[in-house]
């Protein structure tokens, strides 16, 4: 099973720190965040990861390399621009291939257990791994009978940033910007076709200067 990991943004919300430096490869601990999710798709037993890229696309290939520090083979999907989730994964398609993939935001923190998805068989379209959002800002989804719905009233989950997704969700699609959510997986969503997990472990999106120190902060606790 590959993995995918979305690599492609501005990191406008953490200027200045992403002036000179795209937000994955900012460090915590030593390592870059993009860093943290390769050694963990390692252990977890991945191979073989695609990375896409755009902002400072060169820096992160250069730190990365093709992957061999890190045990797994390492491929870019570069975007001249930005393709939107969705959009991204149209365009690395031929580098997917025709299994099941993990999808992953690339600074992400989490402590999910990647090897469940490679384990588990996907009888959906696509299996979307939920979390809380106790702030109840950006919640708009639910679960029932373990498939994904779209619930704005609730606002109690909302997607993580880790998913498993079936080639067929974009075959003979056009290369063009894309959200993955709305453009993709909504309509199969609304059929029942779109299965989910609530994950109550660590699970942070990276989007300021403030949950980056707050990561520094975690992992010394832990």
């Amino acid at each position: 099973m590959k993995a995918f990991l979305l690599a492609a943004g501005l990191g406008t919300r953490l200027k200045p720190l992403t002036n000179e430096t795209p937000k994955p490869l900012l460090e915590v601990k030593g390592k870059a965040l993009i860093e943290w999710n390769l050694l963990k798709l390692k252990d977890s037993g991945f191979e073989e990861v695609i990375i896409n890229t755009h902002h400072f696309a060169e820096k992160i290939e250069s730190k990365l390399g093709n992957g061999k520090r890190y045990g797994l083979e390492i491929k870019y999907s570069n975007e001249t621009e930005i393709l939107g989730t969705g959009g991204a994964i149209i365009k690395a398609a031929d580098q997917i291939g025709i299994d099941d993939f993990l999808l992953l935001s690339g600074d992400l923190w989490t402590n999910y257990p990647f090897r469940r998805l490679i384990n588990m068989s996907l009888t959906d379209i696509a299996h979307m791994v939920l979390i809380r959002d106790n702030k109840r800002e950006r919640g708009d989804l639910d679960l029932e009978r373990n498939n994904v719905l779209v619930n704005k009233e609730n606002k109690e989950f909302t997607y993580s940033g880790i998913a498993k997704i079936s080639p067929s969700l974009f075959l003979k699609k056009e290369v063009k910007k894309m959200e993955l959510w709305k453009d993709l997986l909504l309509p199969y969503a609304a059929k029942g076709a779109v299965s989910g997990e609530i994950f109550n472990g660590i699970c942070l999106n990276i989007n300021s200067k403030k949950d980056l120190d707050g990561l520094d902060e975690a992992i010394s606790e832990r």
